[in-house]
């Protein structure tokens, strides 16, 4: 089972603990952690994001394609710490808090219904960048959370988002604001 710390709107720990099944279904304020990671496309000079699709199986957004790397802040743990586990975790990558650029946070709340069951996401997602070059072939896949990763054009992943695509389940503020600062600021993309 995994333990997740309820937080107050500061994104600061209440003291309460409890199970992450729960947390959905009460819509308790949790923390999560999303990265990012991004590149030039080699053959347009399009800034690129990778996309990991999510595996059939999970319990909300199956074979949706999301963020580079995304989890919960288990309890007794930092959204730092919970980025570098999933990077990990997901996609077999190493990776050190100092490779991580913060980039803004964001407040999530929506319902939906999934496998039967009311689903509610309540929470604070840190967001960040991943501050180094990858080579996709080269990465583990957690098969049982991602079935595959695939480079996409921010332009196109944004007007996906602007057509309400089912196919994707990325959050279109944070994706926006995403796109933005990597245009604003070029030189935070790993070259």
């Amino acid at each position: 089972m995994e333990y997740l710390d309820i937080l107050n709107e500061k994104g600061e720990k209440t003291g309460i603990i409890k199970e992450r099944t729960t947390v959905h279904t009460d819509g308790d304020l949790h923390g999560t952690s999303h990265v990012w990671i991004a590149r030039i496309s080699p053959e347009t000079e399009k800034i690129q994001v990778l996309l990991q699709k999510r595996s059939k199986n999970k319990d909300s957004f199956p074979g949706c394609f999301d963020t580079s790397s995304a989890g919960h802040m288990e309890a007794g743990g930092t959204f730092s710490e919970s980025a570098v586990r999933e990077l990990k975790e997901e996609l077999g990558l190493n990776a050190a808090k100092e490779e991580l650029e913060y980039l803004f946070r964001i407040r999530i709340h929506r319902e939906g219904f999934f496998y039967g069951k009311n689903f509610i996401e309540n929470r604070i997602t840190n967001v960040y960048l991943l501050k180094r070059s990858i080579d996709e072939n080269k990465l583990t896949l957690q098969t049982e959370e991602i079935e595959s990763v695939v480079w996409m054009d921010c332009d196109f992943v944004m007007k996906k988002l602007s057509e309400k695509d089912k196919g994707y389940c990325i959050e279109p503020e944070e994706f926006s604001r995403l796109c933005e600062i990597l245009e604003n600021k070029p030189s935070l993309i790993p070259r």
